[in-house]
């Protein structure tokens, strides 16, 4: 496992995309590579816009790499909002950040303490998924 805590604010997005790349190395392969790193910049800026994650805030990033999928919790302190998936409204920009993980990803989910601690998560398997096999 590793686990790294980010600074808030606007940088916070492009910081954990690099950190996640480096850490990944490789294990998902380039395409579902370039997904995981999609989905943590979607959650980090989801930490910085609905759980108010400025630069005086920690955001914690962790990556378990199992046997047979690799896991990413995105940890910040908490909002009053809870995550959902928003309906897509191509006249509103943003609110697609969850739309994404649900998509992309093979299983996500999210953990709350109240308003104190947010915690959302997916998983990747280290296969193709069947809605990218090529036939």
């Amino acid at each position: 496992m590793w686990r790294a805590v980010l600074e808030g604010g606007a940088s916070a997005p492009r910081r954990a995309r690099h950190e996640i790349t480096e850490h990944l190395n490789g294990e998902l392969g380039s395409e579902r590579t370039l997904d995981a790193v999609l989905l943590v910049g979607e959650l980090v800026t989801n930490s910085v816009l609905h759980a108010a994650a400025g630069a005086a805030h920690e955001i914690v990033l962790e990556l378990i790499i199992g046997l047979d999928d690799v896991r990413v919790v995105v940890t910040d302190g908490g909002s009053p909002t809870v995550p959902m998936i928003q309906a897509l409204d191509p006249a509103r920009p943003g609110g697609r950040g969850l739309f994404l993980v649900d998509t992309l990803s093979d299983r996500w989910g999210m953990m709350r303490q109240g308003t104190s601690e947010t915690r959302v998560w997916f998983e990747m398997d280290r296969r193709v998924s069947s809605r990218f096999e090529r036939v």
